[in-house]
């Protein structure tokens, strides 16, 4: 930059992002994702019926769904779905402040942020969710599929 001359940089005014919603498997440690614009309840509970597809399709009878204390877990609305498929999930919440219990957080997110979202420009949201797409399936090559039965 010039002396005395400021470089203009153009900003989109307020950050846009993807959410990624992550459910780990164990102990396979494949992992089932949905990305969404927006994270709400509704987004989650879309995500959950996606994992109640890939349960009955291997043939698993029950999901333990071990939850933080994310305001979308805990909302009415996820409440009622969990409700109304408890023949298929129990859920489980992890005791507040305990981020080291939550193995989604810990390890697939962190990696996650550090090698997509840490130090990286993106062109546009469909650039950011294919590099997401791509780092969380490469996640379930290097985790094959086990089945348990």
């Amino acid at each position: 930059m010039l002396k005395g001359v400021q470089a203009k940089v153009p900003t989109p005014g307020v950050n846009q992002r993807v959410n990624a919603f992550i459910t780990a498997f164990w102990p396979s440690r494949r992992i089932r994702y949905s990305l969404y614009r927006r994270r709400r309840s509704r987004e989650f509970t879309k995500h959950l019926e996606s994992v109640l597809r890939y349960v009955k399709r291997k043939g698993y009878r029950q999901l333990i769904l071990i939850m933080d204390n994310a305001t979308f877990h805990k909302s009415k609305a996820t409440s009622l779905f969990l409700q109304a498929h408890r023949a298929e999930i129990k859920p489980f919440h992890l005791p507040r402040y305990a981020p080291e219990l939550n193995e989604v957080d810990s390890s697939i997110n962190r990696l996650l942020k550090r090698h997509v979202c840490t130090n990286h420009t993106y062109r546009d949201l469909e650039s950011l969710k294919k590099a997401a797409r791509q780092h969380l399936s490469r996640h379930n090559t290097r985790h094959k599929f086990r089945d348990l039965t």
